[in-house]
């Protein structure tokens, strides 16, 4: 049976991470050279995690996989994955959240970025 993860939480969530990574200037360049509208990568990002958290079948991650690959076609450095994935988990940590998901979410999306690296 899927985990659910509220949409407010959801919601939140990308809130408190998009607050993260914005404060660091690597991700403020990068945005700003690929002329990255911020909303709209935080409105990907809430389809993407609500979907990543209510998925459970094999099939399900490989298309997953393929999404993201498809949305990130530029190369990614394994330190930057794990920065981005540092702060993320880092948000995760501060939100009060049913520990099985967040356990969830952390381990399909450090699947994901093991994919595209």
């Amino acid at each position: 049976m899927p985990v659910l993860l509220e949409q407010e939480k959801v919601n939140e969530m990308v809130e408190r991470f998009y607050d993260k990574l914005l404060q660091d200037s690597y991700y403020v360049s990068m945005f700003k050279e690929r002329n990255v509208d911020v909303e709209i990568l935080k409105e990907r990002q809430r389809v993407f995690i609500s979907r990543l958290v209510s998925e459970d079948s094999a099939q399900e991650q490989g298309k997953q996989a393929n999404q993201v690959k498809e949305r990130h076609p530029f190369q990614i450095s394994p330190e930057r994955a794990a920065i981005w994935f540092g702060k993320l988990k880092e948000t995760m940590d501060e939100m009060e959240m049913d520990p099985s998901v967040k356990e969830r979410l952390k381990e399909k999306v450090e699947f994901l970025l093991k994919k595209i690296v």
